[in-house]
C-alpha cells in the first residue's frame, strides 16, 4: 500500500490522461444538499483567504484506489474502492464552473475540461471519472460533461447536484458587489483541495482498509459496507457476472431508500438481517449486519465457487422477501391474499422463519396447501397476540429460531403445537383483553390492524347470512370513534357522572371502534350519539348495520363491553384457539445417562449427546442421508460449522447443537420420522 498527500489536480493527472472507475458494487451517488451544502461552504471559506503565494490547504478525506493496469497502452486505471462521493461531487463542481465560464472566459473552459476528461479519447475512455450505472448516474455524469440534458426518468441524485452547484456559484459570480471570480475558485478547487490517496496492491484485502476508514459526508449504510466487501471478495474477472446474475437483481428488488416496518432500516439491510437470523437462529444488532455476514462468509465460503453460490442463494432469498413486503408480486392468489394480510400485521419479526418456510415451498418440501395453513396459523397467532396487547419484543428472539423446532414431515401440525407454547393467547385471555385492551393507538400505526379485524368480521357477518357476498366501503377505511376521541359537554351528560373513567378505559377499545369511509368519520366526528346510531344503523357493512339496527339508548361503559361481546363472537370463530398450552414439566435437575436406539446403547452425559449420537446412528441406518434427512432439515445440518455450538457426525455434516432438552427431544423425533424409525425404537434413560 502506497500513500501520497495530492491536490485534486493532480489526482486528474494535472490536465493529462488518468481514468476512475467505480466497481460494479459501489454505491450509487448519494450526497444530498446537506452534503453540497457543507462542502461548498468549505470551498467558499478557503477562497475568502486565498492567496497564489500561499494557497490554503483542505484535507478531504481519503481516496482509496486499486490499481487496474492501463488502456490503450499509456493511460492508467484504477478502481474507486473508496472516496467517490466527494471526488465525484468536486467534479461536479468543476464541471458547473465549467458551464458558467464557457462564454466569457473560454480558457478556463478549456482547463477545467482538461481536467475532467481525457481529451484525445473516445466512448467510456473520454471520462476520467466513470460513476457506477446505479440509478442513471453514469449517463447522466457524462450527459452533463457533454454539455447536454441528462435522460429523463433517472432516479440519479447527480443532476440535482450540478444544478445546486450551477445555480449558487452564478449567483455568485453575477453578484454586482460580491463578485465571485471563476478564475481564483478554479484555483481553490484545484490546489487547495487535497486528499489522502491510498494506492492499494491487487494482493492486499482493501475491504479491511475501506472498513476502517472515516468518511466525510453521507455515512454508509450496512448495506453499502456488505456490497464493497462482496465485490472485493470476488475476483476481478467474475465481478460483471456475479453482479449481473445475482447482486444487481437483489438490489433492485429489495432499495434501501424503502423502509421496512418499525425499524425504519432500509430494506436491504433489513432482508439481509432476517437472512443471518435465519441462518445462526440469532437476530443480529442492526448496526452489526455487516460484520456479522462478513463473520459468516470468512469462516464457511472460503473458495470463490462456495462464495459466489452463496450469494446465489441471498438472490433466491431476496426474492421471497419481496414477495412478502409487496404480495402483489407472489403469483398464486391464495399464497398472495394471505401474505397481503400478514403485511397489514406488519410480521416482519416473523420474516426470518417465513423465508425458510417459503424456501421449502419454493423447492417443493412443503406443499402449496401445508404452505398456506401456516400462513394462516401465523395470522392466527399474531392477531391474537395484537388484541390480547403482547409485547413484541419477545418475537424477535423467538422467530429466527422456530423453524428448527418444526417437523419437515408434519409442518402445519407441528407448527400448530409448537406455536401455542410460545407466549400464545387462550381463549380465555382473548375473552378478557377484548373487552378492556386499548388497541387503537394514534402514535403508532395500529389502524392496519384494527381494520384488519373490522373487515374480517364484517365478511364473517356476511357469511352467516349466507347472501352469498359481503360489501366493502366505496373508500378507504377509517376508524371511527363511536364515543368521540373529543367529548363534547353533550357526550359527558351523556355517558353519566362517570364519564372521566368511562373515556379513559373505553376510548380505544376494540368495542368503541368502527370503519366508515373519510366523509363518514368526518361528518360523524363527535356527533350525538343518537345522530351516530341513526347513520350506523343504515350503514352497508352489516358490521355496523347488524348491531346498531337494534334499540340501544346508550353509550356508556356497558355499552361497549357488549359491542365488544358482540364482536369477539366473530373473532374466536375467525381465530380459533389453536390449542391449550402444554402442561410444563420440571426437568429440573434430570440429566440423560443413557441412549438406546434399534438395539444399540450409547452413553451419554448430556442432552447435547443425545442429539449427536441420535444423528450419528441414523446416517448409518438411512441410504442417502444428504437427501432423505440433512435437505428436510437445513437449519440443523450444513457442510460448514454454525457460529453457533455444533458438532461434526463422521459422514462430513455439522450439526447445529445450541438445543434445550425439549428441542432435542423434538429434533430426534424429526429424524426417526424422515428415517421411518419407530419413536419406540429410541429410548433416553434420565437421572
Amino acid at each position: 500500500m502506497k500513500a501520497d498527500s495530492l491536490k485534486i489536480s493532480k489526482v486528474f493527472s494535472s490536465g493529462g490522461d488518468v481514468q476512475y472507475v467505480l466497481p460494479h458494487f459501489q454505491r450509487e451517488y448519494a450526497w444530498e444538499k446537506e452534503n453540497w451544502q457543507t462542502l461548498l461552504n468549505d470551498v467558499l471559506e478557503i477562497y475568502n483567504v486565498y492567496t497564489p503565494e500561499k494557497e490554503p490547504e483542505h484535507f478531504m478525506g481519503a481516496l482509496v484506489v486499486i490499481n487496474d493496469g492501463t488502456r490503450n497502452g499509456v493511460i492508467p486505471v484504477f478502481k474507486l474502492v473508496d472516496g467517490q462521493q466527494r471526488l465525484t461531487t468536486i467534479s461536479l463542481m468543476l464541471c458547473a464552473l465549467g458551464r458558467i465560464a464557457e462564454t466569457n472566459q473560454p480558457p478556463l473552459y478549456k482547463r477545467i475540461r482538461r481536467l475532467l476528461t481525457n481529451q484525445d479519447e473516445e466512448g467510456q475512455l473520454f471520462f476520467k471519472l466513470l460513476p457506477t450505472t446505479k440509478y442513471g448516474d453514469r449517463d447522466a455524469y457524462q450527459a452533463l460533461l457533454n454539455g447536454d440534458e441528462p435522460p429523463g426518468g433517472l432516479d440519479s441524485k447527480i443532476p440535482e447536484a450540478f444544478r445546486f452547484f450551477y445555480k449558487e456559484l452564478e449567483a455568485r459570480v453575477k453578484h454586482p458587489v460580491e463578485h465571485l471570480d471563476p478564475e481564483r475558485l478554479y484555483m481553490v478547487l484545484a490546489n487547495s483541495l487535497q486528499v489522502v490517496f491510498i494506492d492499494l496492491d491487487q494482493g492486499e484485502r482493501p475491504y479491511e482498509i475501506f472498513e476502517s476508514l472515516n468518511a466525510k459526508g453521507k455515512p454508509l449504510s450496512q448495506a453499502d459496507l456488505v456490497r464493497n466487501y462482496i465485490a472485493m471478495r470476488l475476483p476481478e474477472k467474475r465481478q460483471g457476472d456475479v453482479f449481473e446474475k445475482y447482486w444487481s437483481k437483489i438490489e433492485t428488488l429489495l432499495q434501501e431508500k424503502r423502509k421496512v416496518g418499525r425499524s425504519g432500516l432500509g430494506e436491504l439491510t433489513a432482508f439481509l438481517r432476517h437472512y443471518l437470523a435465519l441462518r445462526s437462529g440469532l437476530l443480529p444488532n442492526e448496526r452489526h449486519v455487516y460484520e456479522r455476514l462478513r463473520d459468516r462468509i470468512e469462516k464457511e465460503y472460503a473458495q470463490p465457487a462456495e462464495f459466489e453460490q452463496e450469494i446465489a442463494t441471498l438472490k433466491n432469498y431476496a426474492e421471497y422477501y419481496d414477495r412478502f413486503l409487496r404480495p402483489e408480486h407472489e403469483p398464486d392468489e391464495r399464497i398472495r391474499t394471505k401474505l397481503r394480510r400478514l403485511n397489514t400485521l406488519e410480521v416482519s419479526t416473523a420474516y426470518p422463519f417465513l423465508l425458510a418456510a417459503y424456501d421449502a415451498y419454493s423447492n417443493g418440501k412443503l406443499s402449496k396447501d401445508e404452505f398456506s395453513e401456516g400462513l394462516s396459523i401465523l395470522e392466527n397467532y399474531m392477531v391474537r397476540r395484537y388484541l390480547s396487547s403482547e409485547a413484541t419484543n419477545y418475537l424477535n428472539k423467538m422467530f429466527p429460531a422456530l423453524w428448527r423446532e418444526l417437523s419437515p414431515t408434519r409442518f402445519s401440525e407441528s407448527l400448530r403445537k409448537v406455536i401455542v407454547a410460545k407466549s400464545y393467547p387462550p381463549d380465555h385471555r382473548i375473552r378478557r383483553d377484548v373487552l378492556t385492551e386499548q388497541v387503537y393507538d394514534k402514535r403508532s400505526d395500529t389502524r392496519g390492524k384494527i381494520t384488519l379485524v373490522l373487515e374480517s368480521i364484517n365478511r364473517h357477518l356476511s357469511s352467516q347470512a349466507k347472501s352469498g357476498g359481503y360489501t366493502i366501503l366505496d373508500g378507504d377505511s377509517t376508524i371511527e370513534h363511536i364515543m368521540p376521541q373529543t367529548l363534547s359537554a353533550e357526550w359527558k351528560k351523556h355517558i353519566g357522572t362517570h364519564w372521566e373513567q368511562v373515556y379513559a378505559d373505553y376510548l380505544h377499545t376494540l368495542g368503541n371502534l368502527t370503519l366508515v369511509t373519510q366523509g363518514w368519520n368526518s361528518e360523524l366526528s363527535n356527533a350525538r350519539f343518537e345522530d351516530k346510531k341513526a347513520k350506523l344503523s343504515g350503514h352497508a357493512l352489516r358490521l355496523n348495520s347488524d348491531y346498531f339496527g337494534v334499540g340501544i339508548d346508550r353509550w356508556d361503559d356497558e355499552a361497549i363491553r357488549a359491542r365488544a361481546e358482540f364482536l369477539l363472537d366473530a373473532i374466536l370463530k375467525l381465530w380459533p384457539e389453536l390449542g391449550a398450552p402444554p402442561v410444563v414439566q420440571k426437568t429440573t435437575g434430570t440429566k440423560p445417562y443413557s441412549l438406546t436406539m434399534m438395539g444399540q446403547t450409547f452413553v451419554v452425559t448430556t442432552w447435547r449427546d443425545v442429539a449427536f449420537y441420535t444423528a450419528q446412528a441414523i446416517s448409518e441406518l438411512v441410504d442417502d442421508f444428504d437427501v432423505q434427512i440433512a435437505s428436510h432439515m437445513p437449519s440443523y445440518f450444513d457442510h460448514q460449522q454454525f457460529q453457533s455450538a455444533c458438532r461434526q457426525l463422521p459422514n462430513g455434516w455439522w450439526i447445529y447443537m445450541n438445543l434445550s432438552a425439549a428441542s432435542v427431544k423434538n429434533f430426534c423425533r424429526n429424524m426417526l420420522s424422515l428415517a421411518g424409525i419407530p419413536e419406540d425404537e429410541w429410548q433416553v434413560e434420565e437421572a
